[in-house]
C-alpha cells in the first residue's frame, strides 16, 4: 500500500505555522501518532526531519498499522490544512536538465549526460504546502510554471559514488518550481542574471502534499510528469528525459557539499513552460502537477 509522510497545520486556518506528521494514504490523512505507535528504539517524530534517523523502521510501521487498519477504521482527519512536508529545507534546483526543455530553449537536444549538471540554491522560506495559495510578487508579469520531480534526502551524502546514490534516498515528492521570468535579468550588475528575484520570492515554492517513501518508487527515471493549468495540459513528459538522472545530480552535489538529511533536490523541468509559448499564469489560476506514483500537487495563484 503506497503512503506519504505530510505535515498538516496544528489549527484549521494553519495560522500559527505550527503542524503535525501525518499520514497520507490516497486521499485520507491521519495524524502519525494517532495511526503508528513509535519503533522500537524511536522517539515520538515532532517533525518530518525527525523520522530520517529511523526511517525505514518508521515505514515499516506505518504499513503495517495501514494494512491492519484497511478492515477497520482509524481517526482520518476530515479538515487537513498542508503545510510543506519538509520544513524550510535547503533546495537544490537543477537547472536545463531535461533534453526536451533545454530543446524548446535553445533549439539543440543534446546527448544524455553533455556537460555537467547545473544547480543553483532556493531557501527554504520560499517553499509552500499542497492546496496553498502562490502570491504574484509585485510587479511580475511573467510568472511561470516548472513541474519537477522533488527528492528528499535521508541521510547524509558526503562525496556519494553513483552506484550508493539512491541509498540516501528518503522519498519523492512534487515540486513546482514557479519562475519569476521577467526578474531574470539584471542590467544594473555585470553579472547578469539575478537568481534569488526569479526564483525565490516567498510562496513561489509549492512542495508536496507529502514525501512517499523510495520503497514505493522502484525507478525514479521512469515516471509520467504532468502539468495543467486550470484544465489546459502544459507540460507532459518523463523522467527518463533527464540530461542527469538522479543519482548523477547526488554524486555531483554531494561533492560539493554534504548533502544533509531532509534537504531536496529539485531535479529539473520537462518541455512545456510558459516562457516558451509566451503564456503566463494569471491570479485565480489553478496549477496541478502531477508525478506518477509521487503525487498530485496543486496550487492557486493570487
Amino acid at each position: 500500500m503506497t503512503f506519504g509522510f505530510a505535515t498538516i497545520a496544528a489549527d484549521p486556518a494553519g495560522a500559527s505555522g505550527d503542524g503535525f506528521v501525518a499520514v497520507r494514504s490516497g486521499d485520507r490523512v491521519a495524524k502519525l501518532a494517532a495511526l503508528a505507535r513509535c519503533p522500537r528504539g524511536a522517539d515520538a517524530a515532532r517533525t518530518f526531519v525527525d523520522l530520517l534517523a529511523r526511517w525505514d523502521d518508521w515505514c515499516d510501521e506505518v504499513e503495517g498499522a495501514l494494512a491492519a487498519v484497511e478492515s477497520g477504521g482509524c481517526d482520518w482527519v476530515n479538515s487537513v490544512e498542508y503545510l510543506p512536508p519538509v520544513a524550510a529545507p535547503t533546495l537544490y534546483c537543477a537547472g536545463a536538465n531535461y533534453v526536451d526543455h533545454i530543446e524548446e530553449m535553445t533549439g539543440h537536444r543534446p546527448a544524455r549526460g553533455e556537460g555537467a549538471p547545473y544547480h543553483f540554491v532556493v531557501p527554504g522560506g520560499a517553499v509552500v504546502g499542497h492546496e496553498r495559495t502562490v502570491r504574484t510578487p509585485d510587479g511580475c508579469t511573467k510568472l511561470d510554471w516548472e513541474i519537477e520531480l522533488a527528492v528528499v534526502i535521508g541521510r547524509r551524502a558526503d562525496h556519494v559514488k553513483i552506484a550508493d546514490a539512491l541509498d540516501h534516498v528518503a522519498g519523492y515528492s512534487v515540486a513546482n518550481d514557479i519562475s519569476m521570468r521577467d526578474f531574470a535579468l539584471r542590467p544594473d550588475t555585470p553579472f547578469g542574471v539575478d537568481w534569488l528575484r526569479s526564483k525565490a520570492y516567498a510562496t513561489c515554492l509549492p512542495l508536496g502534499p507529502a514525501v512517499v517513501p523510495a520503497r514505493f518508487v522502484p525507478d525514479p527515471q521512469d515516471l509520467s510528469l504532468r502539468l495543467w493549468v486550470g484544465d489546459e495540459l502544459m507540460q507532459d513528459s518523463n523522467t527518463s528525459e533527464m540530461l542527469f538522472s538522479v543519482a548523477e545530480q547526488i554524486e555531483y552535489l554531494s561533492a560539493i557539499v554534504p548533502l544533509l538529511p531532509g534537504d531536496v533536490i529539485s531535479t529539473g523541468t520537462p518541455a512545456g513552460v510558459g516562457f516558451a509559448r509566451d503564456r503566463f499564469l494569471q491570479p485565480g489560476e489553478v496549477v496541478t502537477a502531477e508525478i506518477e506514483l509521487v503525487g498530485q500537487l496543486v496550487n492557486r495563484i493570487t
